[in-house]
């Protein structure tokens, strides 16, 4: 279910290729009236990290007070507390807010790209460790 909510979310982004009222309305109602918390994210600036030659993706975004990244598998994972917390224990919701703005993001092409050595993916995983 939560593949289908961001799969339309990143639809939606691509085909309006901007983030107008509209969309910020949609968002509102999607997650709440929390959109601002999605924008809050998104300036933080997100990383995608290509491994080679595996052609292996993961993506990270930095923690808003820790010097620490999230590491995030679009539309699936998340290592924030939140996602753990109110995704997977308490099912609450079905995804968290950096899953979301990493999905809008991605439809932007508003990122930062890496590409990497196989070797070299154990260096994010340590770094971007999940924070319970």
């Amino acid at each position: 279910m939560p593949i289908n909510i961001l799969s339309k979310v990143f639809q939606v982004v691509i085909e309006k290729g901007v983030i107008d009222d509209e969309f910020i309305m949609y968002l509102d109602k999607l997650i709440l009236d929390k959109s601002k918390n999605i924008f809050d994210v998104i300036q933080r600036g997100f990383i995608k990290y290509i491994y080679k030659p595996s052609n292996m993706v993961i993506w990270t975004v930095k923690a808003k007070k820790k010097q620490k990244m999230y590491l995030i598998y679009p539309r699936l994972y998340c290592s924030c507390q939140d996602f753990y917390k109110s995704v997977v224990i308490l099912r609450k919701r079905l995804f968290c807010k950096h899953l979301l703005a990493q999905t809008i993001c991605e439809a932007l092409n508003n990122f930062t790209e890496e590409h990497l050595k196989d070797s070299e993916y154990r260096l994010i995983i340590k770094e971007a460790t999940l924070d319970v």
